[in-house]
């Protein structure tokens, strides 16, 4: 668990100035201040001195000099007392990389301190030279327990051979874990001493082999091999290869088998793949691609009276090898009965499958699940023409697999489909026009003859359909490479052809896409007597895009209407909470008042939720303060947890945030918010 915890801070140390600039910004620290701070760190707190550090490290490293000056400064803040135990372990993290042997002394005395011996460990592990791979071997004279395993691993990770004796001697001692450490090590050394003291411990076990054994050994038999010595290898792997041993183990051995059989292996090959024994079916299945073709061929003669899985890969290797000529092969496959055979013929079809194959593919996609979606990504990969015709027919055909044929549609961006989907799509039914939206989303484009057809959809529909068709348009919109400027324009292009009468049903969805010459429209209809048209105009503005609009939103809220005081409410909460410029204290105030005017808990509880936005500490002191409402001190607890996701608010102000995700985690009744409550507080 230490070495995960370890690697874990040097890789966050390392990738976060990369992966998250706004961090990497709020961790600046002039360096003489972060090596003042260092020796003080704590886990959860911030952490800008690290990371000042890590960079510090990283500049060192390029010459000899400044690396030994940055070793030696590290060594004697990680020799003070005062030093953290947090910050110890840092130190030697950083030790990895710029420590010499003139820190090897101090680490070898921090082999035997609980608190840091780990870390210590992995330093002199990775420093080069004689000096530290001999401290780490005389500490298996001193040490005992987790810290001897511990310099165990990292005696084999150097591949001491000088170790070897004490190894041997470890290997036999009363303590089960660190003999079995040490014959791990053995393995991984595998000089003629190790490999001998490993045969003579593994004669007398039976099978299955016990792993801290058998690896060991496989490892002695590898070693074995490279040194040219075949026919002792060859005993060994067919001793681990031997029916009963553990299925890994059994495995490689088969594998390396294989391997030193080189010119002989293709019948071995042969013989394993239609025999009974599973491990060596997979083992022969690995080894299909280096047939001659002439070989696959005569096992695909006897390809139904194979295995199922040697079949599997027999007809993958077929097609990658012969293309087209396979497919007969592939057809046969997806056909099959047995869910894994069926996949593998449906994805070989995409691969090698051409028109012809299309007709089997769409029957796959009405058998759902993983069937379907495999069957969607073949399609998608055969000539589109012929695809996008099948699936429009398919569309009005069948409609029991309207919702993958939509998919293949969407995936293909299919431009003749946009007419039966606008048709699909003016359905009533929700689960009827949700999909055929969604598809349109992906299909259409910002042009006028697109637009003015989902804009007539969208004067056919009314209620929650008609917003559904209104988000629709506002995607397509922000394809357009001018959306940013005025996403507005091509739409109010098609509207100009309009009946003005038709204004109450378009003036929300103009809303959403914003722009001056909108809002004019929309003033304009707030000043009419129409009340339709005034309630379009107040939809509008609460759909709108930005806090440009935000003082009337206000003005609405505090009005007598209930029904338009409301929506205007929640509307101002969204857009101000929008990124901009505006000061955070401002925003937060802004929400403040707009606590004071909210009426019931719902409205409260958004104006909460909506106040994450908000990341200062201020925010999390007034949120705080609902935590013990009845009515809000879930919406609080929500609010708190998101706000200290954000490591460069939470970490500076830990005092702060650590008692309140404690009370969060007493009182929240949602797991995943306790759940995130227990973690930020731990730092993490």
């Amino acid at each position: 668990m230490l070495r995960i915890i370890g690697f874990s801070l040097v890789l966050f140390s390392v990738v976060s100035t990369s992966t998250f600039p706004s961090l990497s910004l709020a961790a600046e620290m002039p360096i003489e201040d972060a090596w003042k701070a260092l020796p003080k760190y704590e886990y959860g707190k911030d952490m800008a001195a690290l990371l000042t550090i890590d960079r510090e490290v990283i500049r060192a490293m390029a010459a000899p000099a400044s690396r030994s000056a940055c070793a030696a400064r590290l060594a004697a803040l990680l020799e003070a007392a005062s030093t953290t135990r947090a910050a110890k372990q840092y130190i030697c993290l950083q030790l990895r990389q710029v420590g010499s042997r003139a820190e090897v002394p101090l680490l070898t005395r921090l082999l035997a301190d609980p608190r840091v011996s780990q870390m210590a460990r992995y330093a002199l592990e990775s420093i080069p030279g004689e000096e530290s791979i001999a401290a780490l071997r005389d500490a298996m004279n001193t040490l005992h327990g987790d810290s001897l395993i511990g310099v165990i691993n990292s005696v084999a990770a150097r591949k001491d051979v000088r170790s070897v004796a004490k190894l041997k001697e470890l290997a036999g001692g009363k303590d089960s874990k660190v003999a079995s450490a040490a014959l791990w090590t053995l393995g991984n050394i595998a000089n003629p001493e190790a490999i001998s003291f490993i045969q003579q411990q593994v004669k007398p076990l039976g099978s299955p082999m016990p792993q801290n054994a058998a690896v060991p050994l496989l490892r002695c038999a590898d070693a074995m091999a490279s040194a040219g010595n075949v026919e002792q290898a060859q005993a060994i792997y067919v001793k681990l290869a031997a029916s009963g041993q553990a299925v890994g183990v059994r495995r490689a051995a088969l594998a390396a088998i294989l391997q030193l059989q080189k010119e002989h292996a293709t019948e071995t090959v042969l013989s394993w793949i239609n025999g009974a024994d599973a491990d060596r079916r997979v083992v022969a299945s690995g080894r299909l691609a280096a047939l001659s073709d002439a070989e696959l061929d005569r096992l695909a003669a006897k390809l139904a009276e194979l295995p199922d899985e040697s079949q599997l890969g027999l007809i993958e290797v077929l097609a990658l090898r012969k293309g087209k000529d396979a497919l007969p092969l592939a057809l046969s496959a997806a056909r099959s009965d047995k869910l894994e055979m069926k996949l593998a013929g449906i994805r070989l079809l995409g691969q090698i499958g051409d028109a012809s194959t299309i007709t089997i593919l769409t029957d796959s996609l009405a058998e759902g699940g993983k069937v379907a979606e495999t069957a969607q990504q073949a399609l998608c990969r055969l000539p589109r023409e012929a695809v996008g015709k099948a699936m429009l027919t398919a569309l009005a055909e069948r409609p029991k697999i309207r919702g993958p044929v939509l998919g293949v549609l969407q995936k293909l961006k299919y431009y003749e489909a946009i007419d039966p989907l606008i048709a699909i799509a003016s359905q009533e039914d929700p689960s009827v026009y949700e999909p055929a939206l969604d598809a349109l989303r992906g299909i259409a484009d910002p042009d006028g003859d697109d637009l003015s057809r989902l804009v007539k959809l969208l004067l056919a529909v009314q209620g929650k359909h008609r917003e559904e068709v209104e988000r629709t348009i506002l995607i397509v919109c922000q394809k357009s490479p001018d959306a940013a400027a005025d996403r507005a324009k091509p739409v109010l292009a098609v509207l100009a052809k309009v009946d003005s009468t038709e204004l109450p049903k378009y003036l929300p969805l103009l809303g959403r896409l914003g722009g001056p010459q909108v809002l004019r429209m929309i003033d304009s209809s707030l000043a009419s007597e129409n009340p339709e048209c005034k309630a379009s105009a107040i939809r509008a503005l609460c759909n709108w895009p930005n806090a440009e609009v935000a003082d009337r939103l206000w003005t609405i809220a505090g009005g007598d209407n209930q029904e338009f005081r409301q929506r205007a409410l929640h509307a101002y909460v969204r857009v101000v909470t929008l990124k901009s410029d505006r000061p955070e204290a401002q925003t937060l105030a802004m929400l403040q008042k707009a606590m004071k005017l909210a009426k019931n808990a719902e409205d409260q509880q958004w104006v909460l939720s909506r106040a994450s936005t908000v990341r200062t500490i201020d925010t999390v002191a007034w949120i705080a303060e609902y935590l013990d409402d009845p009515n809000l001190g879930q919406a609080a607890c929500q609010a708190i947890v998101e706000l200290a996701h954000h490591r460069f608010l939470r970490h500076p102000n830990m005092d702060r945030f650590g008692p309140l995700l404690e009370k969060v985690s007493r009182i929240s009744k949602d797991p995943r918010v306790v759940e995130r409550a227990k973690k930020y507080r731990l730092g993490l």
